[in-house]
C-alpha cells in the first residue's frame, strides 16, 4: 500500500466547532468582585462586633436610668436614682468617684468649678436620698428625680460655659527674657557726698 506522490496521506476535516469557555474564564471579574465584597463584609462585621454599639452620652444614660427608676417602688427607685446620679458625676469628673460617701463627695465637688452652679439641687438630692435610705424619712421619688434632673441640667450648662474656646490674641505676647540662674546683686548704699565739693 504505497501512496502515490499526488495523494495526500490525510484529509483535512475543516474547522471544528468552538468550545464554549469555562465559567471561570467568562466570569472571573465578577468572581473577584464578589470575593472582595465578601471580604469587606467580614471585615465590617468584625469591626462592628469588636466595637459594639455606640455608648450613650452620660446625660442620656442618666435620663434612661431615671426613667427606669420611676417605674420602681420607692426604696428601689431612690437607690437606683442616686446610683445613676453618682455614675453621672463620676463620668463627668473622675475625682467624683462612685465609691465616695455623700460627705466625701460633697467635699470633692465643692472644689470643682463645673459643679458650683448645681451645688444646691445636688446637695438637696443627695442628702434627702441619704435620709430616706438610712433614716427612713419619707421622700417623694418624683421630687428626687426632678432635683437630679435639675442638677444635671445645671452641670451640663456649666460644662458648656467652661468649655468655650478662648480667642487667641491678635498680637502675640512678647517673649520674656529667661530668668538668670544667679539673682542680680542688691544695690549698694548711696554714695557719700565729697568734702571738696561743698
Amino acid at each position: 500500500m504505497f501512496l502515490a506522490l499526488e495523494e495526500a496521506p490525510f484529509v483535512l476535516q475543516g474547522p471544528k466547532p468552538i468550545i464554549a469557555p469555562a465559567a471561570w474564564e467568562s466570569y472571573w471579574a465578577l468572581g473577584l468582585i464578589a470575593l472582595g465584597l465578601v471580604a469587606l463584609g467580614v471585615v465590617a462585621l468584625r469591626q462592628f462586633l469588636r466595637k459594639g454599639p455606640p455608648s450613650l452620652a452620660p446625660l442620656a444614660q442618666l435620663d434612661v436610668a431615671l426613667r427606669l427608676a420611676e417605674a420602681e417602688p420607692a426604696p428601689a427607685a431612690i437607690a437606683k436614682a442616686t446610683r445613676a446620679l453618682r455614675v453621672y458625676l463620676a463620668s463627668t469628673d473622675a475625682r467624683a468617684a462612685v465609691s465616695l460617701s455623700t460627705e466625701e463627695l460633697v467635699l470633692v465637688l465643692a472644689g470643682l468649678p463645673v459643679f458650683l452652679p448645681a451645688r444646691q439641687p445636688l446637695l438637696a438630692a443627695l442628702r434627702s436620698a441619704d435620709a430616706a435610705k438610712f433614716a427612713g424619712a419619707s421622700l417623694e421619688v418624683s421630687l428626687l428625680i426632678a432635683g437630679i434632673r435639675e442638677a444635671a441640667k445645671r452641670i451640663e450648662d456649666a460644662q458648656r460655659t467652661f468649655a468655650r474656646p478662648v480667642a487667641a490674641p491678635l498680637v502675640p505676647p512678647k517673649p520674656r527674657p529667661a530668668a538668670p540662674d544667679v539673682p542680680p546683686p542688691l544695690p549698694g548704699p548711696p554714695p557719700l557726698p565729697r568734702r571738696d565739693h561743698a
